[in-house]
């Protein structure tokens, strides 16, 4: 009788045991979640990374999966002598970000520098180029063209910040864990009671 209930506590304890693992490997896999799909990425920029264009364009717009916050959001326009060519204000309209080129910026290679505050409150930032075959095409902040209009937005560079994750596949296996930690429990109590009733 004896033997029996150490044989059942050691059964319990190896199922207990078994069903930490799972929970400490669920735990594991749904950590990251939190983190990855809270910071908003870049999803697109007019020009696009690499992109030549004919003339300087009057606005560069970024978009990003969700609406960034205002505060701290800056964008540095330089050319390869590392003058920003930025004028005015950074505008934010739904999930587009825009700052104005400087009418006087000449053709050549320029890269944007940009940072902006999530809209979960945590600061992503990024670097693309393009090339302007001609310069004059900016225009004065106070002319500059409403950003909803023809931003002509395309697939940019990623962001440094961590992109989407899937968590489709995290849930999927997490449902799957449960299902497995149930079926466990069910036939080690049918093995006890079957036991006891011996």
């Amino acid at each position: 009788m004896k033997r029996q209930r150490q044989r059942r506590s050691g059964f319990l304890r190896a199922i207990r045991q078994s069903l930490t693992g799972v929970v400490l490997v669920v735990l594991a896999l749904l950590a990251p979640v939190s983190a990855a799909s809270a910071h908003d990425s870049l999803t697109g920029t007019n020009p696009q990374d690499g992109q030549t264009v004919k003339d300087m364009p009057d606005v560069i717009d970024l978009m990003f999966s969700n609406m960034p916050l205002a505060i701290g959001t800056q964008i540095r326009i330089e050319d390869t002598g590392g003058k920003d060519w930025a004028v005015g204000e950074v505008k934010i309209v739904d999930n587009v970000v825009s700052q104005s080129v400087s009418p006087d910026a000449p053709g050549g290679d320029y890269a944007v520098i940009w940072r902006v505050v999530s809209s979960d409150g945590h600061p992503i930032e990024g670097k693309f180029g393009f090339t302007a075959r001609s310069g004059g095409g900016g225009v004065s902040p106070s002319q500059a063209p409403d950003p909803q209009q023809d931003t002509g937005l395309s697939e940019g560079p990623e962001s440094s910040a961590a992109g989407t994750f899937p968590v489709g596949p995290v849930l999927g296996s997490l449902a799957i864990l449960l299902a497995l930690a149930a079926i466990i429990m069910r036939v080690a109590r049918r093995r006890v009671n079957k036991k006891r009733s011996l």
